[in-house]
């Protein structure tokens, strides 16, 4: 079985989820981030297709949310965007031997340890291959497994799921689509908040969300 590394680039707590500003205060966009990467790192430690979690931040509130659940923090000195992040910890589980490394971004309130195995799954028997799970809008990538780390660059923020597609097609590199609700549900918008409190979830992170949304 191949080393398998996660990736969770965190912004600085302030930076985070301004798009949500409409329905949540800066406070609790504070608060949300919090809950969000401790929801997912709890998903994560258990999963057993994983080898190491790694937290990529200039924030040190993440950096001890990380430490209670034993995953690797490596802290940015200046915040440069998720590529440079995930580039900085990309560089970092190869010099640990990771086989593969899965950027997993900190806000699907539905992640589930089963989707990170059967991910792992498809790229096992391959040499060489980028696993992607799309946003249900089909703009952001939600998973990014390559294998090797160094296979392709990552390009977050750019229409990425179009772009890491390209890419990888351009270089002749085997695209394995990976499609799951839960990993395509994304919290970004305040209607991506709707939907999700509609789910049957009892993750912190949308137990605050309907909270807010609930709020008089």
């Amino acid at each position: 079985m191949i080393e398998t590394f996660a990736i969770i680039p965190v912004k600085k707590f302030e930076n985070s989820k301004a798009r949500l500003s409409p329905m949540l205060s800066a406070d609790d966009r504070i608060r949300l981030s919090s809950l969000m990467l401790d929801d997912t790192l709890s998903v994560l430690a258990g999963a057993q297709a994983l080898r190491q979690i790694v937290v990529v931040s200039g924030d040190r509130r993440a950096e001890e949310i990380a430490a209670r659940h034993g995953a690797k923090f490596l802290h940015e000195q200046k915040e440069s965007g998720v590529n440079a992040a995930v580039m900085m910890a990309n560089r970092y589980c190869m010099e640990q031997g990771a086989g593969a490394t899965a950027v997993i971004p900190q806000d699907l309130p539905l992640l589930d340890a089963a989707d990170i195995a059967m991910a792992c799954d498809l790229a096992e028997d391959e040499d060489r291959c980028i696993v992607i799970c799309p946003s249900l809008r089909y703009d952001g990538t939600n998973l990014l497994l390559r294998k090797p780390p160094s296979l392709i660059e990552t390009y977050y923020d750019n229409d990425s799921y179009q772009t890491h597609i390209k890419t990888a097609g351009e270089r002749g590199i085997p695209v394995k689509l990976f499609l799951s609700k839960r990993l395509m549900s994304d919290l970004d918008t305040p209607e991506d908040a709707r939907q999700l409190a509609k789910e049957a979830s009892s993750s912190k992170t949308l137990e605050f969300i309907k909270s807010r949304l609930t709020k008089p």
